[in-house]
Protein backbone atom coordinates (compact mmCIF):
# COMPACT_ATOMS: atom_id res chain seq x y z
CA UNK A 1 0.00 0.00 0.00
CA UNK A 2 2.95 2.41 1.09
CA UNK A 3 4.54 1.74 -2.68
CA UNK A 4 1.13 2.44 -4.48
CA UNK A 5 0.96 5.74 -2.63
CA UNK A 6 4.04 6.68 -3.23
CA UNK A 7 3.78 5.96 -6.77
CA UNK A 8 0.93 8.57 -6.82
CA UNK A 9 2.57 10.73 -5.16
CA UNK A 10 5.45 10.73 -7.84
CA UNK A 11 3.03 11.15 -10.80
CA UNK A 12 1.49 14.06 -9.17
CA UNK A 13 4.90 15.50 -8.53
CA UNK A 14 5.92 15.24 -12.05
CA UNK A 15 2.78 16.81 -13.40
CA UNK A 16 3.37 19.57 -10.91
CA UNK A 17 6.99 19.96 -11.70
CA UNK A 18 5.99 19.84 -15.44
CA UNK A 19 3.55 22.68 -15.10
CA UNK A 20 5.83 24.82 -13.02
CA UNK A 21 8.57 24.65 -16.28
CA UNK A 22 5.75 25.33 -18.38
CA UNK A 23 6.14 29.09 -19.18
CA UNK A 24 2.74 30.66 -19.06
CA UNK A 25 1.71 33.84 -21.18
CA UNK A 26 1.68 37.56 -20.26
CA UNK A 27 -1.03 39.93 -20.18
CA UNK A 28 0.62 41.44 -23.29
CA UNK A 29 0.18 38.02 -25.01
CA UNK A 30 -2.99 37.12 -24.44
CA UNK A 31 -4.06 40.61 -25.23
CA UNK A 32 -2.20 40.96 -28.51
CA UNK A 33 -3.84 37.35 -29.00
CA UNK A 34 -7.09 38.74 -28.48
CA UNK A 35 -6.75 41.60 -30.70
CA UNK A 36 -6.16 38.98 -33.68
CA UNK A 37 -8.38 35.88 -33.16
CA UNK A 38 -11.52 37.84 -31.88
CA UNK A 39 -12.76 39.73 -35.01
CA UNK A 40 -11.26 37.71 -37.97
CA UNK A 41 -12.54 37.89 -41.68
CA UNK A 42 -13.63 35.03 -43.34
CA UNK A 43 -12.21 34.51 -46.77
CA UNK A 44 -13.61 31.91 -49.79
CA UNK A 45 -10.45 29.33 -50.08
CA UNK A 46 -10.73 27.52 -52.88
CA UNK A 47 -13.74 24.65 -51.71
CA UNK A 48 -13.64 26.15 -48.14
CA UNK A 49 -13.46 28.45 -45.82
CA UNK A 50 -11.17 29.99 -43.69
CA UNK A 51 -10.81 33.10 -40.85
CA UNK A 52 -7.61 35.05 -40.99
CA UNK A 53 -7.11 38.07 -38.54
CA UNK A 54 -8.71 41.00 -40.05
CA UNK A 55 -5.63 43.11 -40.56
CA UNK A 56 -4.20 40.37 -43.18
CA UNK A 57 -4.09 40.33 -47.18
CA UNK A 58 -3.77 38.16 -49.93
CA UNK A 59 -4.82 36.05 -52.57
CA UNK A 60 -3.76 33.33 -54.79
CA UNK A 61 -3.89 31.54 -58.04
CA UNK A 62 -5.30 28.19 -59.33
CA UNK A 63 -4.70 26.43 -62.12
CA UNK A 64 -7.75 23.76 -63.55
CA UNK A 65 -7.24 21.03 -65.67
CA UNK A 66 -9.40 19.24 -68.05
CA UNK A 67 -9.16 15.58 -68.27
CA UNK A 68 -6.19 13.82 -66.21
CA UNK A 69 -4.43 11.50 -68.98
CA UNK A 70 -1.45 12.80 -70.98
CA UNK A 71 -3.89 14.46 -73.38
CA UNK A 72 -4.68 16.96 -70.83
CA UNK A 73 -5.50 20.37 -71.12
CA UNK A 74 -5.91 23.05 -68.98
CA UNK A 75 -6.41 27.14 -67.90
CA UNK A 76 -4.38 28.86 -65.29
CA UNK A 77 -6.66 31.95 -63.62
CA UNK A 78 -4.88 34.53 -61.23
CA UNK A 79 -6.79 37.81 -59.96
CA UNK A 80 -4.81 40.34 -60.83
CA UNK A 81 -6.22 43.70 -58.85
CA UNK A 82 -9.63 44.17 -57.07
CA UNK A 83 -11.10 47.63 -56.90
CA UNK A 84 -10.33 48.49 -60.76
CA UNK A 85 -11.86 50.76 -62.71
CA UNK A 86 -12.88 50.99 -66.55
CA UNK A 87 -9.84 53.44 -66.91
CA UNK A 88 -7.38 51.47 -65.08
CA UNK A 89 -8.18 48.31 -66.72
CA UNK A 90 -7.87 49.89 -70.66
CA UNK A 91 -4.90 51.28 -69.53
CA UNK A 92 -3.32 47.82 -68.35
CA UNK A 93 -4.70 46.03 -71.22
CA UNK A 94 -3.08 49.26 -73.52
CA UNK A 95 0.46 48.70 -71.39
CA UNK A 96 0.29 45.26 -72.28
CA UNK A 97 -0.33 45.41 -75.54
CA UNK A 98 2.21 47.45 -76.38
CA UNK A 99 4.87 45.79 -74.37
CA UNK A 100 4.47 42.65 -75.53
CA UNK A 101 3.93 43.91 -79.34
CA UNK A 102 7.20 46.08 -78.97
CA UNK A 103 8.88 42.50 -78.80
CA UNK A 104 9.91 40.98 -82.37
CA UNK A 105 10.29 37.17 -83.69
CA UNK A 106 13.87 36.87 -84.79
CA UNK A 107 13.10 33.47 -85.88
CA UNK A 108 9.90 34.45 -87.94
CA UNK A 109 11.30 37.49 -89.80
CA UNK A 110 11.12 39.84 -86.82
CA UNK A 111 7.38 40.12 -86.78
CA UNK A 112 5.90 41.10 -83.51
CA UNK A 113 5.35 38.40 -80.76
CA UNK A 114 1.70 39.36 -80.43
CA UNK A 115 -0.26 38.02 -82.97
CA UNK A 116 -3.59 39.39 -81.90
CA UNK A 117 -5.59 41.61 -79.62
CA UNK A 118 -9.07 42.07 -79.68
CA UNK A 119 -12.12 43.84 -77.27
CA UNK A 120 -14.78 41.64 -77.24
CA UNK A 121 -16.47 44.21 -74.76
CA UNK A 122 -15.74 46.62 -72.61
CA UNK A 123 -15.11 44.41 -69.99
CA UNK A 124 -13.19 41.81 -71.85
CA UNK A 125 -10.26 41.40 -73.71
CA UNK A 126 -8.27 38.39 -75.77
CA UNK A 127 -4.52 38.11 -76.44
CA UNK A 128 -2.78 35.27 -78.55
CA UNK A 129 1.34 35.96 -78.99
CA UNK A 130 4.04 33.53 -79.67
CA UNK A 131 5.05 31.36 -76.30
CA UNK A 132 8.64 31.83 -77.16
CA UNK A 133 11.23 32.33 -80.41
CA UNK A 134 12.02 28.65 -80.58
CA UNK A 135 8.47 27.43 -81.11
CA UNK A 136 6.72 29.05 -84.02
CA UNK A 137 3.53 26.81 -83.47
CA UNK A 138 2.99 26.87 -79.85
CA UNK A 139 0.85 30.08 -78.21
CA UNK A 140 -0.18 31.51 -75.60
CA UNK A 141 -3.81 32.79 -75.07
CA UNK A 142 -4.71 35.27 -72.40
CA UNK A 143 -8.65 36.21 -71.50
CA UNK A 144 -8.84 39.68 -69.50
CA UNK A 145 -12.18 40.19 -67.64
CA UNK A 146 -13.49 42.83 -65.56
CA UNK A 147 -16.14 41.20 -63.63
CA UNK A 148 -17.72 44.38 -61.37
CA UNK A 149 -14.61 45.67 -60.04
CA UNK A 150 -12.45 42.77 -60.08
CA UNK A 151 -9.30 42.22 -62.88
CA UNK A 152 -9.43 38.55 -63.40
CA UNK A 153 -6.65 36.63 -66.14
CA UNK A 154 -7.35 33.83 -67.78
CA UNK A 155 -4.26 32.03 -69.78
CA UNK A 156 -3.58 28.91 -71.46
CA UNK A 157 -1.54 27.39 -73.82
CA UNK A 158 -2.00 25.82 -77.37
CA UNK A 159 0.19 23.70 -79.42
CA UNK A 160 0.59 22.94 -83.32
CA UNK A 161 -1.20 26.04 -84.38
CA UNK A 162 -4.48 24.36 -82.69
CA UNK A 163 -6.10 26.77 -81.40
CA UNK A 164 -9.57 26.81 -81.67
CA UNK A 165 -10.25 24.16 -78.81
CA UNK A 166 -8.08 26.96 -76.87
CA UNK A 167 -10.17 29.70 -77.59
CA UNK A 168 -13.30 27.97 -77.18
CA UNK A 169 -12.14 26.61 -73.52
CA UNK A 170 -11.25 30.26 -72.57
CA UNK A 171 -14.91 31.71 -74.07
CA UNK A 172 -16.48 28.99 -71.80
CA UNK A 173 -14.88 29.31 -68.74
CA UNK A 174 -14.86 33.41 -69.24
CA UNK A 175 -18.69 32.45 -68.52
CA UNK A 176 -18.27 30.55 -65.67
CA UNK A 177 -16.58 33.36 -62.98
CA UNK A 178 -18.45 35.08 -61.03
CA UNK A 179 -18.18 37.45 -58.45
CA UNK A 180 -18.58 36.64 -54.83
CA UNK A 181 -20.24 38.92 -52.35
CA UNK A 182 -20.10 36.83 -49.40
CA UNK A 183 -17.75 34.18 -48.98
CA UNK A 184 -19.92 31.95 -46.95
CA UNK A 185 -22.23 32.27 -49.71
CA UNK A 186 -20.48 31.33 -52.77
CA UNK A 187 -22.11 28.77 -53.65
CA UNK A 188 -20.90 25.55 -55.86
CA UNK A 189 -17.16 26.16 -57.27
CA UNK A 190 -13.89 26.55 -56.70
CA UNK A 191 -12.85 30.43 -54.82
CA UNK A 192 -10.44 32.32 -55.94
CA UNK A 193 -10.48 35.76 -53.40
CA UNK A 194 -13.47 37.45 -54.75
CA UNK A 195 -14.40 35.15 -57.30
CA UNK A 196 -15.79 31.71 -57.66
CA UNK A 197 -15.13 29.86 -60.75
CA UNK A 198 -18.10 27.51 -61.28
CA UNK A 199 -16.34 25.08 -64.08
CA UNK A 200 -16.96 21.54 -64.55
CA UNK A 201 -13.13 20.84 -64.35
CA UNK A 202 -11.30 17.30 -63.10
CA UNK A 203 -8.48 18.56 -60.85
CA UNK A 204 -7.54 21.91 -59.67
CA UNK A 205 -4.15 23.12 -57.87
CA UNK A 206 -3.92 26.46 -56.01
CA UNK A 207 -1.73 28.67 -54.06
CA UNK A 208 -2.49 31.28 -51.92
CA UNK A 209 -0.34 33.55 -49.57
CA UNK A 210 -1.91 35.52 -46.88
CA UNK A 211 0.42 38.23 -43.92
CA UNK A 212 -0.10 41.24 -42.18
CA UNK A 213 1.12 44.84 -43.59
CA UNK A 214 4.87 45.39 -43.67
CA UNK A 215 5.20 41.82 -41.42
CA UNK A 216 8.39 39.21 -41.36
CA UNK A 217 4.73 36.92 -40.67
CA UNK A 218 3.94 35.06 -43.76
CA UNK A 219 0.96 31.84 -44.24
CA UNK A 220 1.18 30.15 -47.37
CA UNK A 221 -2.17 27.52 -47.83
CA UNK A 222 -1.43 24.86 -51.20
CA UNK A 223 -4.36 22.96 -52.23
CA UNK A 224 -3.94 20.15 -54.88
CA UNK A 225 -7.46 18.22 -55.11
CA UNK A 226 -6.85 14.69 -56.16
CA UNK A 227 -3.17 14.21 -55.28
CA UNK A 228 -2.74 10.89 -53.56
CA UNK A 229 -1.35 11.40 -49.87
CA UNK A 230 2.31 11.47 -49.55
CA UNK A 231 3.89 7.63 -48.13
CA UNK A 232 5.91 9.41 -45.45
CA UNK A 233 3.94 11.67 -42.60
CA UNK A 234 5.19 14.89 -41.95
CA UNK A 235 6.93 14.05 -38.86
CA UNK A 236 9.34 11.99 -40.52
CA UNK A 237 9.97 14.36 -42.96
CA UNK A 238 10.16 17.04 -40.73
CA UNK A 239 13.41 14.90 -39.01
CA UNK A 240 15.33 14.31 -42.61
CA UNK A 241 14.48 18.10 -43.44
CA UNK A 242 16.20 19.17 -40.23
CA UNK A 243 18.84 16.77 -40.21
CA UNK A 244 19.74 18.05 -43.66
CA UNK A 245 19.11 21.89 -43.59
CA UNK A 246 19.59 22.67 -40.02
CA UNK A 247 21.84 19.63 -39.09
CA UNK A 248 19.10 18.77 -36.28
CA UNK A 249 19.65 21.96 -34.43
CA UNK A 250 16.09 23.52 -33.76
CA UNK A 251 13.63 23.75 -31.69
CA UNK A 252 10.76 21.41 -31.45
CA UNK A 253 7.70 23.38 -30.00
CA UNK A 254 4.68 21.04 -31.03
CA UNK A 255 3.93 18.26 -32.87
CA UNK A 256 1.49 15.79 -33.18
CA UNK A 257 -2.31 14.83 -35.05
CA UNK A 258 -4.66 17.25 -35.44
CA UNK A 259 -7.69 17.70 -37.18
CA UNK A 260 -7.90 20.00 -40.62
CA UNK A 261 -11.19 20.41 -42.71
CA UNK A 262 -13.25 16.93 -40.46
CA UNK A 263 -9.88 15.36 -42.08
CA UNK A 264 -7.34 13.57 -40.51
CA UNK A 265 -3.92 15.97 -40.34
CA UNK A 266 -0.70 16.67 -38.62
CA UNK A 267 1.28 19.69 -37.55
CA UNK A 268 4.91 20.39 -36.64
CA UNK A 269 5.88 23.53 -35.12
CA UNK A 270 9.79 24.43 -34.66
CA UNK A 271 11.65 27.31 -33.95
CA UNK A 272 15.36 27.90 -35.40
CA UNK A 273 18.34 30.54 -35.37
CA UNK A 274 21.62 31.62 -36.90
CA UNK A 275 23.90 34.59 -35.67
CA UNK A 276 21.67 37.02 -36.78
CA UNK A 277 18.24 36.03 -36.18
CA UNK A 278 15.59 33.29 -35.15
CA UNK A 279 12.77 32.37 -37.46
CA UNK A 280 9.67 29.61 -36.83
CA UNK A 281 8.25 27.61 -38.95
CA UNK A 282 4.38 25.58 -38.63
CA UNK A 283 3.87 22.97 -41.00
CA UNK A 284 0.63 21.27 -41.13
CA UNK A 285 -1.39 18.84 -43.87
CA UNK A 286 -4.10 16.68 -43.86
CA UNK A 287 -4.50 12.97 -44.92
CA UNK A 288 -7.55 11.50 -46.56
CA UNK A 289 -7.95 7.94 -48.35
CA UNK A 290 -10.54 9.17 -51.01
CA UNK A 291 -9.33 12.08 -52.63
CA UNK A 292 -11.79 14.53 -54.83
CA UNK A 293 -12.55 18.01 -55.51
CA UNK A 294 -14.66 18.05 -51.58
CA UNK A 295 -11.60 16.12 -50.26
CA UNK A 296 -8.51 18.26 -51.43
CA UNK A 297 -4.60 17.63 -49.94
CA UNK A 298 -4.32 20.91 -47.94
CA UNK A 299 -1.03 22.44 -46.71
CA UNK A 300 -0.53 25.08 -44.82
CA UNK A 301 3.00 27.20 -43.63
CA UNK A 302 2.93 29.50 -41.66
CA UNK A 303 6.60 31.92 -41.05
CA UNK A 304 7.83 34.46 -38.83
CA UNK A 305 10.76 35.72 -38.53
CA UNK A 306 13.99 36.78 -41.51
CA UNK A 307 12.43 39.43 -44.19
CA UNK A 308 9.68 42.09 -43.58
CA UNK A 309 7.42 42.36 -46.70
CA UNK A 310 7.55 46.48 -47.64
CA UNK A 311 5.33 48.77 -46.62
CA UNK A 312 2.62 49.33 -48.83
CA UNK A 313 1.82 52.81 -50.22
CA UNK A 314 -1.70 53.79 -50.61
CA UNK A 315 -0.48 56.39 -52.55
CA UNK A 316 0.92 54.27 -55.20
CA UNK A 317 -1.84 52.06 -57.68
CA UNK A 318 -1.51 48.15 -57.93
CA UNK A 319 0.53 47.20 -60.67
CA UNK A 320 -1.37 45.16 -62.97
CA UNK A 321 1.03 44.32 -65.54
CA UNK A 322 4.35 43.79 -64.94
CA UNK A 323 4.45 41.02 -62.52
CA UNK A 324 2.19 38.85 -64.80
CA UNK A 325 4.29 39.72 -68.59
CA UNK A 326 5.35 36.62 -70.37
CA UNK A 327 9.19 36.58 -69.80
CA UNK A 328 10.72 37.99 -73.11
CA UNK A 329 8.61 41.20 -72.51
CA UNK A 330 9.82 41.98 -68.92
CA UNK A 331 12.99 42.13 -70.49
CA UNK A 332 14.16 45.73 -70.60
CA UNK A 333 11.08 46.74 -68.59
CA UNK A 334 12.80 48.44 -65.90
CA UNK A 335 15.29 51.19 -67.00
CA UNK A 336 19.38 50.81 -67.89
CA UNK A 337 21.50 49.94 -65.18
CA UNK A 338 23.19 53.17 -65.52
CA UNK A 339 19.94 55.07 -65.09
CA UNK A 340 18.14 53.82 -62.37
CA UNK A 341 18.53 55.26 -58.48
CA UNK A 342 20.95 53.90 -56.11
CA UNK A 343 18.96 50.79 -54.40
CA UNK A 344 18.41 51.01 -50.13
CA UNK A 345 20.76 49.27 -48.06
CA UNK A 346 19.02 45.96 -47.77
CA UNK A 347 17.19 45.31 -44.59
CA UNK A 348 18.83 43.08 -42.11
CA UNK A 349 16.39 40.20 -41.41
CA UNK A 350 14.34 40.72 -37.65
CA UNK A 351 13.36 38.14 -35.02
CA UNK A 352 9.74 36.78 -35.37
CA UNK A 353 7.57 39.69 -34.10
CA UNK A 354 5.04 37.03 -32.66
CA UNK A 355 6.25 35.33 -29.71
CA UNK A 356 5.89 31.52 -29.52
CA UNK A 357 3.38 31.69 -27.61
CA UNK A 358 1.03 34.35 -30.23
CA UNK A 359 2.35 32.41 -33.08
CA UNK A 360 0.67 28.98 -31.77
CA UNK A 361 -2.90 30.68 -30.98
CA UNK A 362 -2.98 32.62 -34.20
CA UNK A 363 -2.29 29.18 -35.97
CA UNK A 364 -4.48 27.20 -33.71
CA UNK A 365 -7.55 29.97 -34.47
CA UNK A 366 -6.36 29.65 -38.11
CA UNK A 367 -6.29 26.10 -38.50
CA UNK A 368 -9.85 25.26 -36.47
CA UNK A 369 -11.11 27.56 -38.99
CA UNK A 370 -10.75 25.82 -41.96
CA UNK A 371 -14.03 23.62 -43.41
CA UNK A 372 -15.39 22.90 -46.43
CA UNK A 373 -18.17 24.81 -47.64
CA UNK A 374 -21.59 23.44 -48.04
CA UNK A 375 -22.30 22.41 -51.53
CA UNK A 376 -19.40 23.81 -52.44
CA UNK A 377 -19.21 20.78 -55.59
CA UNK A 378 -21.81 20.38 -57.66
CA UNK A 379 -22.37 17.40 -59.58
CA UNK A 380 -21.37 16.63 -62.88
CA UNK A 381 -24.08 16.93 -66.04
CA UNK A 382 -25.16 13.58 -67.23
CA UNK A 383 -23.52 13.47 -71.01
CA UNK A 384 -26.42 11.76 -72.22
CA UNK A 385 -29.24 13.93 -70.94
CA UNK A 386 -30.80 15.94 -73.52
CA UNK A 387 -32.64 19.10 -71.67
CA UNK A 388 -34.45 19.70 -74.79
CA UNK A 389 -38.06 20.49 -74.38
CA UNK A 390 -40.86 20.51 -76.87
CA UNK A 391 -40.80 23.45 -79.66
CA UNK A 392 -43.04 26.11 -79.21
CA UNK A 393 -45.17 24.71 -82.18
CA UNK A 394 -45.45 20.54 -81.01
CA UNK A 395 -46.26 22.35 -77.28
CA UNK A 396 -49.47 23.74 -79.37
CA UNK A 397 -50.26 20.98 -81.31
CA UNK A 398 -50.14 18.45 -78.07
CA UNK A 399 -52.37 21.11 -76.31
CA UNK A 400 -54.54 21.21 -79.58
CA UNK A 401 -54.90 17.20 -78.85
CA UNK A 402 -55.20 17.31 -75.16
CA UNK A 403 -58.23 19.84 -75.26
CA UNK A 404 -59.68 17.89 -77.88
CA UNK A 405 -59.41 14.39 -75.89
CA UNK A 406 -60.98 16.45 -73.20
CA UNK A 407 -63.86 17.80 -74.77
CA UNK A 408 -65.06 14.48 -76.22
CA UNK A 409 -65.77 13.20 -72.88
CA UNK A 410 -68.84 15.76 -72.53
CA UNK A 411 -70.11 15.48 -75.78
CA UNK A 412 -71.02 11.84 -74.95
CA UNK A 413 -74.13 11.17 -73.89
CA UNK A 414 -75.52 8.32 -71.44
Amino acid sequence: MRQLILFFACLVLGSLTGCASFKQPSEQEKHNVSEMTTDMRTWALGRGLIDLPASWTGGGDVKLYYGLGADHSSVEVCVLGEGVTQERFDAALNERARRIAAIKNDEMNDIPMLVSAWRETPHSATFQYFESTELPDTFMHESHLLIDDVYVMLRAQSYNGNTAPVEARLLKLSKEIFKVTAPQNAGAGFALGPIVIRSHHDQEIASFDFSPPASDVALNVYINALSPDDEERLHVRTKKDTQIFLVGDYENLRAGKITLADMQAEESLIGFSDDTHRQILFVSENYRDNPSLSRPAMSFRLSAGGRRSEPFDPDEPEDLVRWTLPEFANKGYELPLWQRPDRPPRAEPVNPSLTDYEAMAVWDAILKSVRIRYGAVAPKPDPWFNPRGPTREEAAENKRILDEFIASFSERKP
